[in-house]
């Protein structure tokens, strides 16, 4: 109160009420543009989101029911011989699934990226691998911006 006293001090009434005015206006506004206006972004901001993550949800639990409904029709067709590099290769031409990278790691692993194929291609890639005998140890499957498209990296190899 002091401060406003000091401010007020030495002008005249004019200019007294133009600084009262001004500031009983200037105060709510820096409230709403300072406070309130961040959280109205910040929550319509948290809304999208949380859409964005119901779809995603959707899509996965159709893709699920997808798959289950798919268990045992991986193509055995694709008679996977030879040596883990040739089976990998095999199954992703059997899919018609395009492997970006291989490549060998310790302990006869293999590391697979894949960088654009539809989900369930990709879940019946790694089924189609893990009937022939390989084992998965790492996947992360990640979900694109073109519905039902996903990328892949998975690290896999023989049991011996």
């Amino acid at each position: 109160m002091k401060y406003i006293n000091r401010l007020l001090e030495g002008r005249n009434e004019r200019e007294r009420q133009i600084l009262l005015i001004g500031g009983s206006v200037a105060i709510p506004l820096l409230i709403w543009m300072l406070i309130w206006q961040p959280l109205l972004k910040a929550n319509s901001t948290a809304e999208a989101r949380l859409e964005q993550r119901r779809q995603s949800y959707t899509w996965m639990q159709q893709a699920a029911s997808q798959i289950q409904s798919m268990r045992g029709t991986v193509p055995q067709a694709a008679a996977l011989s030879g040596s883990p590099q040739q089976q990998i290769t095999g199954a992703a031409a059997a899919l018609s699934v395009n492997i970006n990278r291989i490549e060998p790691q310790s302990s006869g692993r293999y590391s697979i990226w894949i960088a654009k194929t539809d989900y369930s291609s990709a879940v019946q890639f790694i089924e189609t691998l893990s009937v022939a005998g390989m084992t998965l140890y790492s996947a992360n499957i990640t979900l694109l911006d073109v519905p039902g498209s996903v990328s892949l990296r998975a690290s896999l190899g023989t049991t011996e």
